[in-house]
C-alpha cells in the first residue's frame, strides 16, 4: 500500500518537531520505509500568522523539498498546517497560504484544546462549510471532553467535520482509554484518515505500517485502504469528501455506546 499522511511536523525548528534540516531528513527516511508517498507537513499555527512566520515555513519547506530531492527520497511533500481552534478560524484560514492543505484552499486541519473544548466549535464548522472549506478535526480520540462522552463526534461530524485519528493512538501510545475511542471510531467507520502525528525520529514517529498491518484484524480492507491512502489522495487531487451520514437523532446507529463499551471493554 502507498500511503499518505495528512498529518506530521517535519519542518525544522518551527514548532515541537524535528530542530535540524538533518533530523527532518531522518523523518523522512523512515516515512518512506512506511510505506508512504505522500505527506503533509502540518506544522502548529495559531489565531495570528504574521507573514514573516507564514514565509519562514514555505522557506524551510522549500529547502526541505530540495535536500529530499537531491538524496533521491522518494516522496512528494505538500504544505499544510495543524490550526489551534478560534472563535474565528473561519477568516484566519481564507487568509493564508498555510491553512488549507497543498494551499488548495479546500481543506483544513484543526486541532482543539486537550482538556477543555471550547464553545462556538459547532458554529464555526458550519462557517467554514458555507465557505466550501472542509474541517478535519485532529485526533479527536485524545480530547477529555470525548473520552468523557464519546457521541461528542458527532456534533463534529454533524457539522462538517471530517475526522482524523492518530496512529499511535490506535497502537495504545496515548494509554488505554484513548485506544478504545479510536478503535470504535474506526469500528463504526466514523474516520477518514489515519496519520502519523510525527514529531521526530523516535517516540512519536511515523508508525502507519504498524498500524496497517494491526488494523487488518479489525477492519476490512477496503476502508482500511481509504484511509490510509484513497482519503488522503482525494486531498491533492481536491476531490471534496462528506462527513459521515448520521441518523435524524445525531448517531449512525442505534445502541452505538453500549455496543463499543461492550466490544472495547477489555482493549482491543
Amino acid at each position: 500500500m502507498r500511503m499518505v499522511d495528512i498529518h506530521n511536523h517535519l519542518i525544522y525548528k518551527f514548532d515541537d518537531g524535528p530542530q535540524t534540516l538533518e533530523e527532518c531528513l531522518e523523518m523522512l527516511k523512515i516515512a518512506i520505509d512506511q510505506g508512504i508517498t505522500d505527506v503533509f507537513a502540518t506544522s502548529h499555527f495559531n489565531e495570528l500568522i504574521p507573514q514573516e512566520i507564514e514565509d519562514e515555513y514555505f522557506e524551510k519547506l522549500n529547502i526541505l523539498r530540495s535536500e529530499a530531492l537531491s538524496r533521491n527520497l522518494n516522496i512528494f511533500i505538500y504544505s499544510g498546517s495543524e490550526i489551534f481552534f478560534h472563535h474565528f478560524i473561519d477568516k484566519t484560514i481564507k487568509k493564508g497560504k498555510v491553512t488549507t492543505l497543498a494551499n488548495l484552499g479546500q481543506y483544513s486541519l484543526m486541532e482543539f484544546p486537550l482538556f477543555m473544548m471550547p464553545n462556538g466549535i459547532e458554529e464555526a464548522l458550519f462557517k467554514l462549510s458555507m465557505e466550501h472549506i472542509i474541517p478535519i478535526i485532529a485526533h479527536p480520540e485524545r480530547y477529555q471532553s470525548v473520552l468523557e462522552k464519546p457521541q461528542r463526534v458527532y456534533s463534529f461530524i454533524k457539522y462538517g467535520g471530517l475526522l482524523q485519528v492518530n496512529a499511535g493512538s490506535v497502537l495504545g501510545e496515548f494509554g488505554k482509554d484513548v485506544q478504545k475511542i479510536a478503535m470504535w471510531l474506526l469500528d463504526e467507520k466514523l474516520v477518514h484518515f489515519i496519520g502519523s502525528d510525527a514529531h521526530t525520529t523516535k517516540g512519536r514517529t511515523f508508525k502507519m505500517r504498524e498500524v496497517s498491518k494491526y488494523l487488518k484484524k479489525y477492519l476490512d480492507a477496503d476502508y482500511l485502504r481509504d484511509i490510509l491512502e484513497w482519503n488522503g489522495r482525494n486531498i491533492i487531487h481536491e476531490v471534496a469528501m462528506n462527513p459521515v451520514s448520521l441518523t435524524e437523532n445525531g448517531e449512525q446507529s442505534p445502541g452505538i455506546l453500549k455496543k463499543f463499551r461492550k466490544k472495547f471493554r477489555s482493549g482491543p
